[in-house]
C-alpha cells in the first residue's frame, strides 16, 4: 500500500497542522509515514508545499507526477506544482483566494478561477473545487479550521489507511482544549460534504 498526498497552500492556512494531522493518524494506525515539506521566504503569505507519503515509501519526496492527492488550500499555489500531477491524480482545490501583494500593488494579475481549472483539468480530470473556508467559518466559527474540513474531506474521497475514528482522536490531542470542539465540527463538515 502506498499513498501520496501533497498540500500546498500559504503561510498562515495551517498545512503543517494538516501534515501532521495526517500523520499522527498514520502513526496511530501503525502506518509507516514520511513527510518533507518547502516553506516560503515569510512566515505568512509565503508558499508552503508538504509532502506525506503513506505506507511502503522511504524517500519524503513524491515523485514527479506521483500524487495521488493533491490538496490546495489557496487556489493559485496549485499551479506552482502541476508537476507533481498525473491524469489519475484527485485535486481538492479551495475556492478562496489570498491576494498576494504584487497584485493588491497593481503589479500583477490573479488569475480567474476558471483559468485554474482549466490548467488543472488539462492534466486530471479528478478536480473538486470545494468552499472549504466558507464551511469553516459556518461550522467551526473561523477560517482557521479551513485546513481540518479539508482532512475530513480527503478522509471521505481517499482509501486512507486509517479510519475516520482515527483521525478524531488525533484531533482531540493535537489541538489545545477550546480549540478541539470548533475542530471536529469542521472535520465532520468535511467528512459528510461528500453525502
Amino acid at each position: 500500500m502506498k499513498l501520496d498526498i501533497l498540500l500546498v497552500g500559504v503561510g498562515g492556512q495551517g498545512i503543517l497542522t494538516t501534515s501532521n494531522i495526517l500523520a499522527r493518524a498514520a502513526l496511530k494506525a501503525g502506518v509507516n509515514v514520511v513527510t518533507a515539506e518547502t516553506h516560503g521566504m515569510a512566515q505568512r503569505g509565503g508558499s508552503v508545499e508538504v509532502h506525506v507519503r503513506l505506507g511502503d515509501v522511504y524517500a519524503p519526496l513524491i515523485p514527479v507526477g506521483g500524487a495521488d492527492y493533491a490538496i490546495s488550500l489557496e487556489p493559485v499555489e496549485i499551479l506552482r506544482y502541476t508537476q507533481y500531477l498525473n491524469e489519475n491524480t484527485t485535486v481538492i482545490l479551495n475556492d478562496r483566494p489570498i491576494v498576494p501583494p504584487s497584485v493588491s500593488a497593481g503589479l500583477g494579475k490573479y488569475p480567474e478561477i476558471s483559468e485554474i481549472l482549466e490548467t488543472l483539468r488539462g492534466i486530471t480530470k479528478n478536480v473538486k473545487l470545494v468552499s472549504a473556508s466558507k464551511i469553516a467559518e459556518e461550522v467551526a466559527g473561523t477560517i482557521q479550521a479551513t485546513n481540518v474540513v479539508v482532512v475530513g474531506m480527503l478522509a471521505k474521497l481517499a482509501d486512507l489507511p486509517f479510519d475516520y475514528e482515527v483521525l478524531e482522536e488525533v484531533v482531540k490531542e493535537f489541538f489545545p482544549e477550546k480549540l478541539v470542539e470548533p475542530n471536529l465540527k469542521a472535520l465532520k463538515a468535511g467528512y459528510n460534504y461528500w453525502g
